[in-house]
């Protein structure tokens, strides 16, 4: 007989035991809430996303235009939500480096510069090349009157002697050889430096040919003997030589960390030193032309990006299309949920921004028509200055971003010092809101948005309507489904159903732990649950699981009831 326990068959007669971890599955709903924007600037790199936390390192990135301005009104968005702890930034214009070849006597290109960033600006960095004060290179770069200089640039990794009999002895370096010779013209031995992978392994080498010595200098011993030595030919070796590698310094300073402009790349089977030259300007930089293609280069790039709420910095209504296309893609197909809030331009009509609305019409996607005045971030100008509605739209998508999933932003106050206009509250705000267009009021408590809704027309559904609602439940479908991928490719059978149930039930009851220790998206008492009527059930290789739940709803509307009673009563002198 044989005992089968915990995957594992036991023979001899023993005492057994496991932990069953099944249980312990987090149920913590993990799911980020971060907020994407979307534009054109001067700075960073396109179509990659640029992660900050820090306005100011984003303001640095970016250095100029409107999605430089975008980010940080998103970061500073309402004192009611507080600020996002990170945006996601992606640059569509499609910007391209600059780059400077550093050539030798000959004319051969033996250092490669390109930008480290992309733009026209990068065409303004310039460099010097020069003899050192003492020995090696001396190298200037920066932009302007801001310049970083290194001087004495300069590498002797070894020394090499020939210490026989003949009466000359030589050696020559390519950049895969080493080349021994004695007398010179007689080649003894001839190292091939692809099969020595570090300077320590070359000099061990070196030290076993007879009559050759080789030192190697502290702090040399793992730099890459291929391709890292300067180039020499037949150079007497009969008094220790010290072999030089200071074109690979050079490309280390440009690599290293004392200057942030460029990055250099060594060229093909370059081993000679370039050649001095005054301030020179790298060349090619742009920052691009931005089309309708360069949108759509951005928004596919944006599919590998943990991101959920989308702000394009444009008033175009074609972009708002695409981003509209793009959230509702990644929201089922791309099982990546995401939603969106556009704005137009400014001096857009009420009823030009609902005939906008009407045209989206999706319960993924909000629009904004109004323009806010608040004062420039970077510091640009002391002035209020009035922001375009696209980017009211931003400062909207980082309150979302702020919050607890399931806060909807309505009656809450933004960071505006004035509206482009004032809305009559419920003359113009009823026509918006029937319209699905989100309303900002001028109220006695400051600047507030009326209700936070999407450009869903169809039907008056919460989830569709509400943006609030329609995230609180992207969230629950995020989180369940995040917590319930484990059972993925497990045996499918009854164990596996009971322990979907279990997952599913510990997720929603963490979903429904009131804030600020729970996100509380979904919320119950004793007579109304939160959550019931988990089933799961198994066909084949597909398990299916079920539930009943209630998304938290915004308090939208607040009756008041008074009791009028006439008084009576009674008097006596």
């Amino acid at each position: 007989m044989s005992y089968y326990f915990n995957g594992t068959e036991y023979i001899t007669p023993t005492t057994v035991s496991a932990i069953n971890d099944d249980a312990m599955t987090p149920a913590g709903a993990s799911t980020s809430n971060l907020p994407c924007i979307l534009g054109e600037s001067e700075g960073g790199q396109p179509n990659v996303a640029l992660v900050f936390s820090d306005p100011s390192v984003a303001q640095a990135t970016l250095r100029g235009g409107e999605l430089q301005q975008a980010v940080l009104r998103t970061f500073a968005c309402s004192d009611d939500t507080g600020g996002p702890s990170q945006v996601v930034v992606f640059r569509v214009n499609p910007a391209v480096q600059s780059t400077l070849s550093l050539l030798d006597a000959s004319g051969n290109d033996v250092i490669d510069l390109t930008s480290q960033d992309w733009g026209a600006w990068t065409s303004t960095i310039k460099t010097s090349i020069g003899a050192g004060s003492t020995q090696g290179l001396k190298v200037s770069i920066g932009v302007g009157s801001t310049i970083t200089t290194a001087d004495n640039i300069y590498g002797e990794p070894l020394t090499v002697q020939y210490t026989g009999e003949e009466e000359t002895a030589s050696m020559s370096i390519t950049g895969t050889s080493l080349t021994l010779s004695a007398p010179t013209g007689t080649v003894v031995a001839t190292v091939d430096l692809t099969t020595f992978s570090t300077i320590e392994e070359l000099v061990d080498h070196i030290n076993t040919l007879n009559d050759f010595v080789a030192v190697i200098a502290s702090g040399y011993e793992n730099d890459p003997s291929l391709n890292g030595l300067d180039f020499v030919t037949d150079v007497p070796i009969l008094q220790a030589y010290t072999v030089e590698a200071t074109l690979q310094a050079l490309v280390d300073w440009f690599n290293g960390s004392a200057q942030t402009y460029v990055t250099a790349a060594r060229g093909t089977n370059a081993g000679t030193l370039p050649t001095p030259i005054g301030y020179t300007y790298l060349t090619g930089g742009s920052d691009g032309e931005t089309t309708t293609s360069s949108w759509n280069d951005t928004l596919t790039a944006m599919q590998a990006a943990d991101v959920q709420w989308i702000t394009p910095v444009s008033p175009t209504p074609t972009i708002w299309a695409m981003v509209d296309a793009h959230v509702q893609y990644m929201s089922t197909t791309g099982r990546m949920e995401r939603r969106a809030i556009c704005g137009t331009d400014l001096s857009t009509s009420d009823d030009a921004a609902i005939a906008y609305a009407k045209q989206i019409n999706s319960n993924r996607t909000s629009l904004v028509n109004l323009g806010h005045y608040n004062y420039d971030l970077t510091g640009a100008t002391d002035a209020l200055v009035l922001w375009a509605p696209y980017i009211s739209a931003c400062a909207l998508t980082g309150a979302f971003a702020a919050s607890a999933p399931g806060t909807a932003l309505t009656n809450k106050a933004m960071k505006f010092a004035g509206l482009e206009r004032d809305l009559l509250n419920p003359t113009d705000t009823d026509a918006l809101i029937q319209g699905g267009v989100i309303p900002l009021e001028n109220t006695a408590s400051g600047y507030k948005v009326t209700q936070s809704i999407s450009t869903w027309l169809t039907d008056q559904k919460y989830d569709k309507v509400e943006q609030s609602v329609g995230f609180a439940c992207d969230y629950i479908a995020r989180t369940v489904r995040t917590n319930l991928d484990v059972l993925r490719g497990q045996k499918n059978g009854p164990l596996l159903m009971g322990r979907a149930i279990s997952i599913t039930d510990s997720t929603l009851r963490a979903l429904a732990v009131p804030a600020p220790n729970g996100p509380e998206v979904i919320v119950g008492d004793a007579d109304n649950p939160a959550y019931q009527n988990i089933t799961a059930s198994v066909s084949g290789t597909v398990l299916a699981v079920s539930f009943q739940c209630a998304p938290v709803l915004p308090a939208n509307y607040i009756g008041i009831t008074i009791y009028a009673v006439p008084y009576s009563g009674s008097a006596s002198a």
